[in-house]
């Protein structure tokens, strides 16, 4: 029997089921395992254990995680069943089975700021580089973000009676109805913050592709920064080395992969609207304190983000 950690409740019960489960992807009894959050389990070290319960997204993350591997890309490994899937049905649920990968999460934050930015810049650009080769082969979300903010963001801002500063709305509705709809659009991770990069002996690996969509391409630049920046706007010294660090990965992007100066000029409104973004996605699921300063944070940047990132 193996040590079960997190919790006590129902322990005897999920480690009973994880183990059965394990054996239908024929590894061995495992000497422990830890619930890493809600849906996941690290399995001795070595393993990820992970529920899904949609499985055309699982599908569509196997086979781009597949397609990626074939690259060179760093990404999990899915890991095949008895049955010849990667995963396992079991209680209304897919169950998946990832070799887990080495790394810890980047902290941009230590030591030389802007060459790290410079390489996280990298990193996302020969993402990119293979996401495009790869964005045929794999079925894929077009997105639109003009569509989104009309279909729910909108409805449920004026819900919860939330009015940003003047000219925040106008600004957006403006930029996704013109200038957004020129952008370089490729296939994209679209969850981009420094969780979802895992970092080892000067490689970056990226994990959890679940939300990979077609979009304008410098959005996962802009959402790397945004959540980076998210706990650093309102400290003036941390905020100083936030924009180092964005320099620094718009200098490694643009090395590998060009700019052109309609993205430049468009990367200020994408940061806006990702935080407008939250916000309404907070109210919809009922977290209001952090929908508000995901508010405050929205007019923050309609203030000033144009300014500090030049």
């Amino acid at each position: 029997m193996c040590r079960y950690i997190y919790g006590s409740e129902r322990n005897i019960i999920v480690e009973t089921k994880i183990e059965n489960i394990l054996s239908k992807f024929v590894v061995s009894i495992p000497s422990s395992i830890t619930q890493i959050y809600r849906s996941a389990w690290d399995i001795d070290d070595t393993y990820v254990l992970k529920t899904n319960d949609d499985k055309s997204q699982l599908d569509k993350s196997i086979m781009l995680n597949q397609l990626l591997l074939s690259e060179g890309v760093p990404v999990i490994e899915f890991i095949y069943s008895t049955n010849g899937k990667p995963y396992v049905y079991l209680d209304g649920k897919y169950w998946c089975l990832m070799k887990k990968i080495k790394g810890y999460c980047f902290d941009p934050f230590g030591g030389e700021l802007k060459n790290n930015g410079i390489m996280l810049g990298k990193a996302i650009a020969k993402l990119h580089i293979a996401l495009k080769s790869i964005e045929n082969k794999v079925e894929a979300y077009e997105s639109d973000f003009s569509d989104e903010l009309l279909s729910w963001i909108v409805p449920e801002l004026e819900k919860h009676s939330v009015s940003f500063s003047d000219g925040v709305m106008d600004s957006i509705v403006t930029f996704l109805g013109r200038d957004y709809k020129a952008l370089p659009r490729q296939l994209i991770h679209r969850d981009i913050h420094t969780s979802n990069l895992l970092y080892e002996n000067g490689t970056f690996s990226f994990i959890d592709f679940d939300l990979s969509q077609r979009n304008v391409r410098i959005f996962d630049i802009v959402y790397l920064g945004c959540s980076q920046l998210v706990e650093n706007y309102k400290d003036e010294t941390r905020l100083k080395h936030w924009c180092e660090i964005f320099r620094g990965i718009l200098h490694g992007y643009n090395e590998l992969l060009p700019l052109s100066e309609e993205e430049i000029n468009a990367i200020p409104f994408l940061f806006v609207f990702d935080e407008m973004l939250f916000t309404a996605f907070y109210l919809k699921t009922g977290q209001p304190e952090i929908a508000k300063s995901c508010e405050e944070m929205t007019n923050w940047l309609h203030k000033n983000i144009a300014t500090i990132i030049r």
